[in-house]
């Protein structure tokens, strides 16, 4: 008996041990004046330690946006709602809610968690992959605890951005570093 009241008990105070959860993630890419517009599908990946990871899509094909050379994008992602435009299938119950499917971070650590920006190359009959050149990509994670965890494509945010190139010949995958 005494160890059926302790799983019980166990179970109802599980979330004073929780995690802290991912409230929101946005994202902001500058792309390079002399990147091609691309239409190639773009992610942002978070790697938690111990609780995986989850990918968010910024570009897809079914939102029929592209990426446009000289231009400044702004995505999130929010379980609460947030000050920029949802990114695609984002709200309620979509694939990309946090809200129906959390995202855990290991004990607040910003160190922990790995933040990367992926790009898939798609082509059509004949067609080269769609090279994406990025002057700046920079992603705030927001958790319920009310830290906020900062990723850029540069150290520090003294230092002048370094040029992210995404395409079959110089990768497709960047890591940003903590700032």
């Amino acid at each position: 008996m005494q160890s059926t009241i302790s799983v019980v008990s166990a179970f109802f105070n599980q979330k004073e041990n929780a995690m802290p959860l991912i409230q929101s993630i946005e994202v902001y890419v500058v792309v390079n004046g002399a990147s091609a517009t691309t239409a190639d599908p773009v992610y942002v990946g978070v790697v938690t330690k111990h609780y995986g990871g989850r990918e968010f899509p910024l570009r897809y094909q079914q939102t029929g946006m592209s990426f446009v050379s000289g231009h400044t994008y702004k995505f999130g992602f929010s379980a609460t709602g947030g000050d920029y435009p949802p990114a695609w299938d984002s709200q309620g119950n979509g694939s990309n809610s946090l809200s129906a499917y959390p995202l855990e971070v290991s004990d607040g650590a910003q160190f922990d968690q790995r933040v990367y920006l992926r790009k898939e190359p798609v082509r059509a009959e004949g067609q080269a992959d769609s090279a994406l050149f990025l002057d700046d990509v920079s992603v705030t994670l927001r958790l319920d605890s009310g830290e906020a965890f900062f990723y850029r494509t540069r150290y520090s945010t003294n230092e002048e951005p370094s040029l992210v190139r995404l395409a079959n010949e110089y990768g497709q995958m960047v890591y940003l570093y903590p700032v």
